[in-house]
């Protein structure tokens, strides 16, 4: 794959070798893998901020480093911003100090308007306060409003999400959703949580100990022999784009269409006819049935075909395509009792509010 980036680095460390060889053309570029994998490295690596034993960095043709040709530009010449696990804010500015410094380091081309930022981010109330009297996640909005003043040609986001509760993260997941939809700064994206790869990401990059272990499609790597048994308990979801067809307040549902023949009913979210969302529901909240379930309280029966069956451990994972290609987390005794293999018909079972609006 030709890419916008390049990456060739070797770099001992004190646990493994750190050694890649990247050639990057999507848009956003997920690095997964385990704690300790290697990830902020080859980060801290493309930023500058640290030099591998030799390799090359190369940007849209630019070198950034090459150890043969001894070349290292310094961090604030490479034109990449950069959005730490803690976001590194200045503790003494008020926000808009902090993001104005973002500014100052901004190298080339046409700014990005501060204005823009600040509405895709809903930071206005937020400009005059310091930085100690605002929350984490709202810390995090303003990293990465910081870094998207710096007009980045690359945006490096280091589990950006890592350090929050579960209930900031769902509120935090849409800002980054919309800066990548609003922006379309390439962003390299570094998670070890499988629902953001699959919502953020076109294509992903397993590390583990320093090595590239796969990449590519999300859906793909993530249900793979060399990377599901390393999905941590397991918990594979599934993120599914669909236009609004209709939202029921009264009902309480939100009706979606996948294809012109499929739809899905969602938990109700605000949103007109036509608007594209993404929602999510977990492998293991997916019943399956070799026939058709009549009399259920679930609103979404799908028809599908098994693609695939692959067993890790106690859990046995299903690819279906039902419309949709969904991954389904089920035990090997009812993959035994079922009969369940490639090539066999089943209908998919879901419930409303199994689904997660992102």
């Amino acid at each position: 794959m030709n890419g916008f980036l390049k990456v060739q680095a070797t770099l001992p460390l004190s646990q493994f070798r750190l050694q890649v060889d990247l050639s990057l053309a999507s848009p956003v570029t997920a690095l997964f893998g385990p704690s300790g994998a290697g990830k902020t490295t080859l980060l801290e690596i493309i930023a500058g901020l640290r030099t591998p034993q030799q390799g090359l960095v190369e940007m849209n043709g630019t070198v950034l480093f090459s150890s043969e040709k001894r070349i290292h530009l310094p961090p604030q010449a490479r034109g990449i911003g950069y959005v730490p696990q803690e976001g590194a804010l200045f503790p003494h500015r008020s926000v808009r100090g902090n993001i104005l410094y973002g500014r100052k380091r901004s190298p080339h081309g046409a700014p990005i308007p501060m204005e823009h930022v600040i509405e895709v981010l809903e930071m206005d109330s937020l400009l005059e306060r310091r930085v100690s009297q605002i929350s984490g996640g709202e810390r995090q909005r303003v990293a990465l409003a910081r870094a998207l003043l710096s007009n980045p040609r690359l945006l490096l986001l280091d589990e950006p999400l890592a350090a929050l509760d579960i209930s900031l993260k769902e509120r935090i997941l849409p800002y980054l959703l919309r800066v990548r939809d609003e922006f379309r700064v390439p962003m390299l994206y570094v998670t070890h949580n499988t629902t953001e790869v699959l919502s953020m990401a076109q294509w992903v990059v397993f590390l583990r100990r320093g090595t590239v272990i796969a990449q590519g499609f999300p859906r793909d790597v993530l249900s793979s022999r060399e990377v599901l048994p390393q999905v941590e308990n397991g918990q594979l979801e599934n993120v599914i784009q669909g236009s609004v067809l209709d939202a029921n307040r009264e009902l309480g549902i939100t009706t979606l269409s996948l294809t012109d023949a499929t739809t899905l009913s969602v938990p109700f979210a605000e949103k007109v006819r036509g608007e594209k969302i993404q929602v999510s529901i977990p492998a293991h909240e997916i019943l399956v049935a070799t026939e058709e379930p009549r009399g259920l309280s679930a609103r979404n029966v799908l028809p599908g075909r098994i693609t695939s069956v692959q067993c890790v451990r106690e859990s046995c994972f299903l690819k279906v395509d039902a419309g949709f290609p969904f991954l389904v987390r089920i035990t090997p005794s009812a993959v035994e009792k079922l009969g369940l293999r490639e090539g066999v018909p089943v209908f998919l079972i879901m419930k409303t509010h199994s689904f997660r609006i992102l």
